[in-house]
């Protein structure tokens, strides 16, 4: 933790009060010389207001002018280390602190004055080779600390943008970080829904059956439990396989366990709740990247599924479509749509966002006599 004293750093406070000290003492001991009570007065104006450099460069510029030109006036020369440390600290700190151009001219303009001054009370140099080395002598005191604090400031400035920098890339990827949680939070919500509610859709059914077969004949409820029994089995396999990925925080891994391979599967489910399915391959197949592979599958499962709840049909037609650019889905029924299976209307949602996602095209509406459910995903 950085010390202060009057609110101000001891770095800042240290120095001037040690020059203080300084000025002081060498008057006191004769090693510099005095000018009465005049310099006694003026040495806390040549040396504290240097504790001020960082927070006001110009005021001190200002305060050490004025004391330099009061003291020649009143004493005369007075060559001293103080004065060559004041005025060694004030061109640096302008350069270095100083925001204002103007005011860095300003306070370069006093500090040349005063100077002059200085120089003027001076005995002549007696030869003009000699006046330039002076003035060249005066001009390097103001001029070699004002560069320095130049470069000083321009290597601060480059260390500030580059940790501003640092901590907007920080910014930057925490804010992706959070994006790819809630897209993959999404992403898993999403396959939760397509699987519990084909799941539930085909429970529904088959205990619909075993009701109806308990009222006419009891040995032909054990189907529809068998089927009952197998489609919670998965359903509940697949769901722990999901909430696992999503309790560890990795990427929940979907294929190839889930995808067109399990088409048959799928089929047979829609079959078992008396449904007639026929499906139609166009094109030669070919195996589909795992994306692809996952919507094709989630296509069919919501378009049957839909059916089931909602179409009140007696026959759907799936489609598979393998072409060289793409692949294309359908699921079309003859149902009414007098169907009461309910539902949230989030799953042919979820399924134009996963086709959205993938740049593909997506159509659902009636037709003459049924519903039907297209999409055809880019192959590249």
């Amino acid at each position: 933790m950085r010390r202060t004293i009057f609110g101000l750093p001891l770095s800042d406070v240290a120095p001037a009060v040690g020059l203080l000290a300084v000025k002081l003492g060498g008057m006191a001991t004769g090693v510099q010389p005095g000018g009465g009570a005049a310099s006694w007065l003026l040495a806390p104006l040549w040396t504290l207001p240097l504790a001020w450099r960082r927070r006001n460069p110009l005021a001190v510029a200002a305060a050490v002018a004025t004391a330099d030109v009061i003291e020649v006036a009143l004493v005369g020369s007075h060559d001293s280390i103080v004065f060559l440390a004041a005025f060694l600290l004030v061109p640096y700190s302008l350069a270095a602190h100083e925001r204002s151009a103007a005011r860095i001219a300003a306070g370069l303009a006093a500090l040349v004055c005063a100077g002059g001054v200085s120089q003027a009370a001076q005995s002549s140099p007696g030869s003009a080779r000699g006046w330039l080395s002076t003035v060249a002598g005066d001009l390097a005191l103001i001029v070699v600390p004002f560069l320095v604090g130049l470069a000083l400031r321009q290597q601060r400035l480059r260390a500030d943008a580059l940790e501003q920098l640092a901590v907007q890339l920080e910014r930057e990827r925490e804010e992706r970080a959070r994006t790819a949680v809630a897209e993959e939070r999404t992403r898993i919500a999403r396959e939760l829904h397509d699987e519990i509610a084909h799941a539930m859709s085909v429970i529904a059914v088959q205990a619909d059956a075993a009701e109806g077969a308990l009222a006419r004949d009891p040995a032909l409820v054990e189907r529809p439990l068998l089927a009952i029994r197998e489609t919670a089995r998965g359903a509940l396999a697949d769901m722990r396989r999901v909430l696992g990925a999503l309790r560890t925080g990795e990427q929940a891994q979907l294929a190839p366990d889930f995808g067109l391979a399990r088409l048959g599967s799928l089929l047979e489910q829609t079959r078992a709740t008396g449904l007639e399915v026929d499906v139609r391959i166009e094109g030669e197949p070919v195996p589909l990247p795992p994306s692809l592979d996952l919507a094709a599958y989630r296509v069919l499962q919501e378009g049957l599924t839909n059916v089931r709840k909602h179409a009140a049909a007696g026959r759907v037609e799936v489609v598979l479509r393998y072409g060289r650019d793409a692949v294309g889905v359908e699921v079309s029924d003859d149902g009414d749509g007098a169907g009461t299976g309910g539902g949230s209307g989030r799953g042919l949602a979820g399924i134009r966002e996963r086709v959205a996602l993938l740049g593909g095209e997506f159509v659902a509406g009636p037709r003459p006599q049924g519903f039907a459910l297209r999409v055809t995903l880019p192959l590249a």
